[in-house]
């Protein structure tokens, strides 16, 4: 039993689900379970559609909701080659779901507010739509898929907007649903990002929530595999725009996939987590590339060693240099310094320290003044623009102590502002100026990858 979500966005909408129908089709031996996020763009503009309705603009929301409801119409003309049986029934569906979300903006329109709890059902009509419009294509090419609806399955609190599956309540509901379907060799169809309230309401799980959807089902089933199609390569050992000979990972531990999904991988460190705690494997696959085995995440990563997995890089990082002989002996200036930032919901990223300072980066401008100004009241502030965050990332660094040298050999001659190796040894990051951080990534691929004795 496996757990299929596609949440790629390149391509175009028939492109996508014929692509999604084939991957399926040649894994229907292993009892897929299919998650998939709304059509590219779709979201955003149930959201414009919800923002005209809040702003009494009823033309622009038929607008909207009119071409919404008109490109499923195309997608499905095309995919299920226009067979009244199908187009039909696909239609009926579709139309239920329209009405849905007409009923849901007249009540905003009344309002003139969009509470968070609306928001969530405005924009889970987007998965709903898309999985209906997966399965009933899948039909025409005698799959026998069957639309679920993912809020009879995924139980959350309701912190709308980033909800939190209840899992003991999940569980029973996705064993309930969909294990008669399985035995039944039906393929369950589902939205993914959605879930409900113990009272009811339907709320959505946040960035990646397809993905994250996946995960939750795949925990509650015990499914051999979780499978993450997206529309890259996301997992290799560097970002393939800056060096030519970047290649797949083959095999990740978790810690070390949700270390990359910090620098920008397109997985969330969140979608992991219940995959984490049940010890299920997870794949990630490109739909452009479907003969590729992906790369594969367990709990243990590689069994052939440890070392660097990656080089990563995030850019247009802000140093931010704290100053202060209060700091000698007295007990509490940290907790005041990361205090400050804490108010300012402002996240750290590399942290060093000395006796009398502390150096920590930021990726976010987002009240960067207002933080210079508190932080003047513990110390000597200083800032430093336009820097990135290059590293090195794998297991057990801290024990390789070859694998700093050849770091500090492959820099040889270019300036960096920090270094900072993590207490678990999973990411050793340099800080250089934005300027030097391409060549940076080039010369420790090199360094680690390219060099035929060190592959």
């Amino acid at each position: 039993m496996i757990v299929v979500s596609f949440s790629g966005t390149s391509g175009g909408d028939v492109e996508r689900v014929a692509q999604a129908i084939e991957i399926v089709a040649g894994r229907r031996e292993q009892q897929p379970i299919v998650v998939v996020s709304a059509l590219d763009g779709v979201t955003s503009d149930l959201v414009a559609a919800s923002e005209a309705a809040q702003g009494q603009d009823p033309d622009r929301v038929a607008s909207i909701i009119g071409a919404v409801r008109q490109r499923h119409e195309d997608v499905a003309r095309r995919l299920v080659f226009n067979k009244s049986d199908f187009i039909d029934a696909f239609l009926r569906q579709l139309d239920q779901q329209i009405d849905e979300i007409k009923t849901i903006l007249s009540g905003i329109a009344l309002l003139g507010e969009i509470t968070p709890r609306g928001r969530d059902k405005v924009i889970s009509i987007g998965e709903k739509l898309s999985s209906v419009l997966l399965a009933y294509s899948m039909r025409i090419r005698t799959l026998p898929a069957q639309p679920v609806s993912s809020e009879e399955l995924i139980w959350t609190d309701d912190r709308f907007g980033g909800a939190e599956p209840l899992m003991d309540l999940t569980r029973d509901a996705v064993r309930r649903v969909l294990l008669p379907l399985l035995a039944r060799d039906r393929i369950p169809v589902m939205g993914g990002s959605i879930g409900r309230t113990r009272q009811g309401a339907t709320t959505t799980l946040g960035r990646y929530g397809a993905d994250y959807s996946a995960a939750v089902v795949g925990a509650a089933l015990g499914a051999d595999e979780v499978q993450i199609w997206t529309d890259v390569d996301c997992l290799m050992t560097c970002d393939p725009r800056l060096v030519s000979g970047a290649r797949i990972i083959e095999r990740l531990s978790f810690a070390e996939a949700a270390e990359l999904a910090g620098f920008g991988a397109k997985l969330h460190p969140r979608t992991l987590e219940p995959a984490v705690i049940a010890g299920i494997p997870v794949r990630v696959l490109n739909t452009h590339n479907p003969s590729s085995r992906g790369t594969l995440i367990t709990r243990e990563g590689d069994p052939s060693g440890s070392g660097p997995r990656s080089i990563a890089r995030k850019t247009g990082i802000t140093i931010v240099h704290v100053a202060s002989n209060k700091m000698l002996g007295v007990h509490g200036f940290l907790a005041k310094l990361f205090g400050v930032f804490d108010q300012l919901a402002i996240s750290v990223d590399v942290i060093t320290t000395s006796e009398i300072s502390v150096t920590v980066t930021i990726d976010d401008r987002h009240n960067v003044e207002e933080l210079e100004n508190r932080l003047n009241d513990l110390g000597k502030v200083e800032l430093l623009e336009n820097q990135s965050i290059v590293a090195v990332v794998g297991t057990n660094l801290k024990r390789e102590s070859i694998i700093g040298a050849r770091v500090f050999e492959a820099l040889r001659g270019m300036r960096f502002q920090m270094v900072s190796l993590s207490s678990s040894g999973l990411n050793l990051s340099i800080v250089v100026p934005d300027a030097h951080s391409e060549r940076a990534v080039q010369a420790l691929h090199a360094a680690f990858f390219e060099d035929a004795a060190n592959v």
